[in-house]
């Protein structure tokens, strides 16, 4: 929450930025405006803006404020269009004892005035910045305290939901086992209806066998159904005083229900209508309803809890009658077998007969007193299915009870959406209204300022027109009042700056000369680059042939070493093979000599493959013709030794 004008900075400029954002960037833009403000005004001179400032003695803070707050609050205006206004306000304002509001404006005399911008000084403005910041922050705080205690009533709120929950399964489970209950007394009803129907049988039977039973069992069996019919009277008055009850608790619950559904009603029109003062009172009205309504639900609770005991009693009962039954069967068998064993004995003997016809007479009275006892059962039995009757009809009542449980559970929950809608509507009245007032208060503080900010923006156009003034005048003066002191520093200054303009010239001649040397220099480079490329390419041709030829001599040294070592090995061959010639032709040496003459004895058929044998062996140096392989061998070692 950003005061009035942060606010609307930040819709109209920066709608994603913060209140700090917006306020920081409102600043900025004002402090970054100023100038160009005071540009237009005087019409684009510079000078005249700082004079102006200056002379007015305005600080730079207060007018950034000013222009800040004109543009942020959207009433900023042009200043001519507002000094226009200015002037005609003067111009059509009377004149006061014979003066002229121009001359007062001009003299400073003006006694209604509001004091002067020089009254604001920058602390003061920072001063006011520093309360809005902290006006700022403390809003966040309230904002966060609010935001804090709507989460805990919101968690307040889905606590007392979920103890509702609570209550309404607590009621579903006591209404189950009161269901519960009620089916088992159904059956526990039809045993009893069925054991009866039995014992019925059973003295019928008895009754025509002329079985006897004692005068004491006789009287236990009335005693019992002495106590049988209090118990039910008993019985009886119970249910009868829970019909009453549950008559009254479905009628009340019935004009509850048709009550607060008008209330619910009126209550939703009336917010309609008056939306502004009935979040009180339909609040106090809902507690009201929901404190009844516990008191309703309390006083159910009672009534089920009293109805839950009476039906442990009657079951308590009903076992009791169970037992008691249980004992009158066993009695009766014995009767039964007592009276067989008399009829038995009666068969024997004519005493016997004589008693028999006194049993026969006290099993008359038994009959009768049976007779009236089985009045009394049926009468009983009326009254059980009266009591059956009741607990049918309590059944269907606990249904319509279940049914209008239901209803008002649904009910509950409606009213619990409409109690927590109510709430959510009193919260946001009730933040509306606080932002209401914040904005209220802050609007009337915007106004007062913005009124102090006129009255301080007029003064700053009265002092701006007479600087003005003033720095026309100025102008003028200075610009007829030209010192010598200025023309004569100008002149030196000329001078100056030829004297640096003719060493610059010396300069550049020197540079367009060294510049010409150095394009020759370039020429030269290029052929120099172009020989230093054909001599590279001549010595790596030259270097790769170095190499080939290096190659090649190594290769003919490894051929050489290889064939010196061929060489060795004939040598040595040629020695061994040289002397085993000698040793195995030593004696045909004379043979050799004469071998000739046997030749040219020969016809001339044989002189042919002689003389081609002869050319064969012939030294390749002195060209001796020798007879054999191995003499030619031996001879040429010694001719090349």
């Amino acid at each position: 929450m950003g005061t009035g004008p942060q606010r609307s900075l930040s819709s109209s400029v920066a709608p994603g930025l913060g209140s700090a954002g917006c306020f920081a960037f409102g600043n900025l833009l004002s402090a970054g405006c100023l100038g160009w403000v005071l540009f237009n005004i005087f019409g684009g001179d510079m000078d005249s803006v700082g004079s102006s400032v200056c002379s007015a003695g305005l600080p730079a803070t207060l007018s950034c404020v000013v222009w800040s707050t004109r543009w942020r609050e959207g009433t900023w205006r042009s200043p001519r269009v507002v000094a226009s206004e200015m002037s005609s306000k003067v111009q059509s304002r009377p004149a006061e004892n014979g003066e002229h509001p121009r001359s007062k404006m001009e003299n400073g005399t003006d006694g209604g005035a509001a004091p002067t911008l020089s009254t604001y000084t920058p602390e003061e403005m920072v001063q006011q910045m520093k309360e809005l910041i902290t006006e700022n922050n403390e809003l966040k705080e309230a904002m966060k305290l609010h935001n804090q205690a709507m989460k805990e009533r919101y968690e307040e709120l889905s606590i007392w939901r979920e103890k509702q929950k609570e209550e309404r399964e607590f009621y579903e489970t006591k209404f189950k086992e009161a269901k519960q209950c009620l089916l088992a007394k159904c059956v526990e009803n039809e045993q009893l209806q069925q054991q009866l129907q039995s014992l019925k049988e059973r003295e019928e039977g008895a009754e025509m066998e002329g079985g006897t039973a004692p005068e004491k069992e006789a009287k236990q069996l009335k005693s019992q159904v002495q106590r049988l019919q209090a118990e039910k009277a008993d019985l009886l008055a119970i249910i009868s005083e829970l019909q009453v009850k549950l008559n009254i608790s479905a009628e009340d619950s019935f004009v509850e229900i048709g009550m607060n559904e008008g209330e619910i009603n009126r209550s939703a029109k009336e917010n309609q209508d008056n939306s502004g003062e009935v979040p009180s009172n339909i609040a106090v009205y809902i507690r009201g309803k929901y404190a009844d309504e516990s008191k309703n639900l309390e006083s159910e609770e009672l009534t089920v809890s009293q109805l839950l005991c009476c039906l442990r009693n009657e079951t308590q009962k009903r076992e009791e009658l169970e037992k008691e039954l249980q004992d009158h069967k066993d009695r009766i068998s014995k009767l039964e077998n007592e009276t067989s064993t008399c009829l038995e004995k009666g068969t024997q003997t004519d005493q016997e007969e004589e008693s028999s016809e006194a049993v026969g007479s006290e099993v008359e009275a038994l009959n009768t007193q049976v007779c009236a006892l089985f009045k009394e059962l049926q009468e009983a039995h009326a009254k059980l299915k009266e009591a059956e009757l009741i607990q049918k009809k309590l059944q269907e009542k606990c249904q319509v009870l279940e049914i209008m449980n239901s209803a008002a559970a649904s009910e509950l929950e409606e009213k619990q959406q409409l109690v927590y809608t109510i709430k959510k509507l009193e919260l946001q009245v009730e933040s509306v209204q606080a932002e209401v007032k914040l904005e209220q208060a802050k609007t009337q503080e915007e106004k007062t300022r913005n009124s102090n900010l006129q009255d301080a923006y007029s003064k700053v156009l009265s002092e701006l027109t007479e600087a003005m003034k003033t720095i026309s005048e100025m102008k003028i003066k200075e610009l007829d009042r030209v010192d010598k002191a200025v023309v004569e520093e100008l002149n030196a200054k000329v001078l100056l700056a030829e004297q640096a303009l003719a060493a610059k010239q010396l300069q550049m001649d020197e540079m367009k000369q060294i510049i010409t040397k150095q394009e020759e220099d370039l020429e030269t480079m290029a052929v120099l680059r172009a020989q230093m490329e054909v001599y590279c390419s001549d010595f790596h041709a030259e270097r790769a042939a170095r190499e080939k030829i290096h190659e090649e001599k190594e290769q003919l040294a490894v051929q050489l070493a290889y064939l010196l070592k061929d060489q060795q090995n004939l040598e040595d061959l040629g020695r061994n093979s040289l002397a085993e010639m000698q040793n195995r032709h030593g004696a045909r040496a004379p043979e050799q000599e004469r071998s000739p003459r046997l030749v040219q004895r020969g016809t001339g058929s044989q002189e042919w493959p002689e003389q081609r044998n002869i050319s064969m062996y012939s030294c390749p140096k002195c060209e001796e013709i020798l007879p054999d392989l191995d003499t030619l061998q031996i001879h040429v070692m010694d001719c090349i030794n």
